[in-house]
């Protein structure tokens, strides 16, 4: 998704919504949520891991299982059909508690 298409479809009221994906699901549901139009947002984080003798420095999710979404209320409800969604103050609920 390019930042010109974010641009040219904000004229409408947007939310941030979490949607919840199985494990590690992450960046194809990103894609899958991309791919119908949706804005979809993975935050990344860099580690290192060794396999076989060699340490290389990999991209994981910041945040596992979870995709954040910025959409309208209309995109929200076709996103719903497929995933579980949570709106807005029930991920910082769940945040602030841990």
């Amino acid at each position: 998704m390019t930042f010109q298409y974010i641009i040219n479809h904000l004229d409408k009221p947007h939310k941030w919504f979490t949607v919840l994906t199985g494990p590690h699901a992450e960046l194809s549901t990103k894609q899958d949520l991309e791919r119908k139009g949706v804005i979809a947002y993975v935050p990344l984080t860099s580690v290192r891991r060794r396999w076989a003798g060699r340490i290389k420095e990999i991209h994981i999710p910041a945040v596992t299982r979870c995709v954040f979404v910025y959409a309208t209320d209309e995109e929200i409800r076709r996103v719903q059909e497929r995933y579980a969604v949570l709106p807005p103050r029930t991920a910082a609920t769940l945040y602030q508690n841990q």
